[in-house]
């Protein structure tokens, strides 16, 4: 073994002199010469080939039909100098080439690159791709991938792309991470609706799979039957049928309706990490701390950029994006995503607009930045990032000026909470509704409080929110759900289908915050405290 890497050495500087290669190794118009002693010892391939009986084995020039020239020519370079590039140009050229080789060291980088690539716009393409190959160890992993990122994943054109066989295939696991089974029925109607003319006739087989006894009443009635691919379908509606049977069940007796469809997943439970980005302290910081629940500890991670607070934060596609915030001097436009496989940082398009205090949510797979504060006004502007362009695009403003506003996603609307109104300073009571569909902010029932720094979050059609009244005690409780503060104001929690207001038992303080994973993440504003923390949960 010590003189393998000499040996090598010497048989690439013989190489590049065409000293005593005896083959020549042709792919389209791409001659390459080479020693058969060196290619048989490192690929089982050309081993067979030059040790057999067939022909090649005595042949001076060796044509391949299979492989195109430039990347024989790499993966012959690779046998002689054991260095290779994997890009995201040529891996799929490469993987199968180095398996026609049977250079399994060169696969097996081939895929763990694509499974470093994984992502929810790519990760059924990439699972196709490795079951065409036979790499069954990144089929397994882009398949999980797929069932932990189902909700983003649906969003994507390879979704929407796939045989009706492959989406019973995903819908029908157990092990999709999902908020709830509303996602899976939205998915079906979404796939469906991308070929209808075609696809129609397939509801039933699709809603097989669509857990929908698992489904609130009031979402069965409300959206389920109002489906009008539901109602063309008398197979669909008998699955309705025996939903609202199970509902109507005292909950004792639900047990003995057993069926694939009132088995609840049972998702892989993902790393459950909270993520504390930039701040003051007192002044704008770029230091950014992640707590691992599972091992109940802090630790840092990768800084930011540039220094930030009051910035907005969502999780998204697998990556966390800081919007907007004040970096101690000026409101800025700058947007930060990081990636948390590989701790790092990446810019991506700036906003058009200057904001810090703003509003962050992510609606049908479009980042959204809501109202904020410029540096002189409050703002009811509204900006939309489409990760796949990597480009912002205004949509219609708010109806008021907001700062300080508490955003969040329920039923696939948009809804911004409160806030400053941007003129007088005044916290608002108001609550509006924005609808993709149709471009369009309306009202809503008001809060019976005025409240600006508003935490939000969905929770089984219920929404929450708060509002700070004083500065006090700055701590950590780890509970079912979790506060980063003591002393509370009165909160409120907002009944979807009854669109109206009701006080919560336990009022909750200020909580300018997105959330996922169940968890309730707030901050301190005191100014000689951490202030300005945007905290995102990932990987839940």
């Amino acid at each position: 073994m010590l003189l393998l890497a000499p040996i090598l050495i010497y048989f690439l500087h013989m190489r590049s002199q065409n000293l005593l290669c005896d083959v020549t190794i042709v792919a389209e118009d791409m001659e390459i010469a080479a020693h058969r002693v060196v290619l048989a010892a490192c690929s089982p391939y050309f081993h067979a080939m030059f040790t057999g009986e067939m022909s090649e084995s005595r042949a001076k020039r060796i044509r391949i039909k299979e492989v195109d020239g430039w990347t024989l020519r790499i993966l012959i370079d690779y046998i002689y100098t054991a260095e290779i590039q994997v890009t995201e140009e040529n891996v799929q050229v490469l993987l199968p080439a180095a398996g026609l080789l049977q250079l399994q060291d060169v696969k097996r980088t081939c895929c763990e690159f694509l499974e470093s690539q994984l992502h929810p716009v790519n990760c059924l393409g990439i699972r196709a791709f490795a079951d065409m190959h036979a790499c069954t160890d990144l089929l397994n992993k882009a398949n999980t991938y797929a069932e932990q990122h189902f909700s983003d994943v649906v969003l994507s054109e390879e979704y929407l792309n796939l045989g009706v066989e492959q989406v019973c295939s995903l819908i029908s696991s157990d092990k999709l991470t999902i908020a709830s089974e509303e996602k899976v029925f939205e998915a079906v109607i979404a796939w469906v609706n991308h070929d209808k003319d075609v696809r129609q006739e397939l509801m039933a087989r699709l809603m097989e799979h669509v857990r929908l006894p698992l489904l609130s009443r009031e979402y069965l009635v409300q959206r389920v039957e109002e489906e009008i691919l539901v109602k063309n379908s008398s197979a669909c509606k008998d699955y309705l049928i025996e939903a609202m049977k199970y509902h109507l069940l005292p909950t004792e007796q639900r047990a003995l309706m057993k069926s694939t469809r009132t088995k609840l997943r049972t998702p892989v439970s993902l790393p459950k990490l909270m993520m504390v980005v930039g701040g003051q302290a007192p002044k704008a910081i770029r230091s950014v701390e992640c707590y691992d629940f599972k091992e109940e500890r802090w630790h840092q991670v990768a800084e930011l950029p540039s220094r930030r607070c009051r910035a907005g934060m969502v999780y998204m596609g697998g990556m966390v994006y800081a919007v907007g915030g004040f970096n101690g001097s000026l409101r800025v436009r700058t947007v930060d995503s990081y990636d948390p496989v590989k701790d790092q940082w990446t810019s991506v398009a700036n906003m058009q607009d200057r904001r810090s205090t703003l509003g962050a949510a992510v609606l049908n797979g479009l980042l959204y930045a809501v109202g904020g504060f410029d540096g002189s006004t409050g703002l009811s502007s509204v900006e939309v990032y489409n990760l796949k362009t990597n480009e912002w695009f205004h949509v219609a403003p708010m109806n008021t000026r907001r700062s300080s506003v508490g955003v969040g996603v329920v039923g696939g609307k948009l809804y911004a909470v409160g806030g400053y109104d941007g003129a007088s300073r005044q916290c608002l009571s108001s609550v509006e509704c924005y609808d993709a569909n149709t471009n369009e902010w309306s009202y809503v029932a008001e809060m019976s409080t005025r409240r600006s720094g508003a935490g939000f979050f969905y929770s089984l059609k219920l929404f929450y929110f708060s509002r700070c009244i004083q500065h006090e005690l700055f701590q950590v409780k780890l509970h079912n759900i979790i506060f980063l503060r003591l002393f509370f104001h009165l909160g409120q929690f907002f009944v979807k289908y009854s669109t109206q207001w009701c006080f919560l038992a336990t009022p909750f303080k200020y909580l300018p915050v997105i959330v996922l994973t169940c968890f309730i993440i707030g901050r301190d504003v005191a100014t000689n405290k951490m202030d300005g923390l945007p905290v995102c949960s990932v990987g839940g």
